[in-house]
């Protein structure tokens, strides 16, 4: 830590990931958009319900964080340059609502699960 430097400064420093390289942006927002690609663990084909609500939940508070992205990002539009604004509306928005709209499919697809392992739970005998 040098003299200039706080404490909070220093941590922060040392705790934020090194920029990713070209490659590894350019595979990042690859799969941030990519319409079917499923989290880690993910298993469409799930019988658990539990498992089902999980991904409810991580799906949901995924959706959230994308539109609260999207709102501070459209409310800061105005007060941009235009040239800084057109960039903005170009990618960072473009990419945001991408991965939005997957957050809100992957959500219904789970909410789905959650009805169907239900129905077949109070009809299936075992």
């Amino acid at each position: 830590m040098s003299d200039s430097q706080s404490p909070e400064e220093s941590e922060a420093e040392h705790d934020a990931s090194p920029a990713p390289n070209h490659r590894e942006a350019q595979e990042a927002a690859l799969d941030a958009v990519e319409p079917v690609r499923l989290l880690e663990g993910e298993d469409e084909d799930t019988m658990y319900v539990d498992d089902a609500v999980h991904w409810t939940k991580v799906y949901a508070e995924l959706l959230d964080f994308k539109a609260s992205l999207l709102t501070v990002a459209e409310q800061r539009l105005p007060s941009m340059d235009d040239d800084a604004e057109a960039e903005v509306r170009e990618t960072d928005l473009k990419v945001l609502k991408a991965e939005a709209a997957r957050f809100e499919r992957r959500l219904e697809f789970w909410r789905e699960r959650i009805r169907e392992l239900n129905a077949n739970s109070v009809t299936d005998p075992q």
